[in-house]
């Protein structure tokens, strides 16, 4: 009895073994979906005497392939930023805090390269709007200088796992610079 509970459990382990091979033969197809949790650095969005109030940039992103070359989707992200100006006698700090909800669209590389299956290799680019809200510490509050966003980036990720793996993109993408985190297909 014992044997046959352990060939069974085998055999269940194997056929779906093999069924999650074929089922994720290649890192990305058309039907794909892909969800990435990141943190981005280096953002271009705040100038010089600016220090970041955050490190680095929450950012997420979701893409749907409509073929097995290209996705869509939607991007949000957010970067904070002080600016402290110390004379004699005057004290002034500005804080600038700005979210980029947006729509991006990627080509992958995968089956024109013949890429390893864990491998996906794309380029893209972004469309949105970035909100900016001021304050500081002389009692003002608001927003100011929101306006049309955009990036271009070029991205990889590795699966390690069928549907789990890590990312990173580098290019202009309206808040960071360098972009990296975990990635799930479903």
């Amino acid at each position: 009895m014992k044997k046959n509970m352990l060939f069974s459990l085998l055999l269940v382990i194997t056929i779906s073994s093999a069924g999650m091979a074929q089922s994720g033969s290649t890192a990305f197809s058309n039907g794909d979906n892909l969800l990435n949790a990141g943190l981005g650095f280096g953002s271009p969005f705040f100038g010089a005497g600016y220090t970041t109030s955050l490190p680095v940039n929450p950012i997420v992103s979701f893409e749907h392939g409509v073929t097995d070359a290209i996705s869509v989707g939607g991007t949000l992200s957010f970067a904070s930023s002080k600016y402290k100006y110390n004379l004699v006698g005057a004290n002034y700090t500005f804080k600038e805090n700005a979210i980029y909800v947006g729509a991006r669209g990627s080509y992958h590389f995968n089956q024109l390269l013949e890429l390893n299956n864990n491998i996906d290799l794309y380029g893209g680019a972004s469309l949105g709007y970035v909100i900016v809200s001021v304050s500081d510490n002389q009692g003002y509050s608001g927003s100011a200088a929101s306006a049309a966003g955009f990036g271009l980036f070029g991205g990889i990720r590795y699966y390690f796992q069928q549907n789990i793996g890590v990312y990173g993109e580098l290019g202009y993408q309206s808040l960071s610079v360098i972009n990296a985190g975990i990635t799930f297909k479903f």
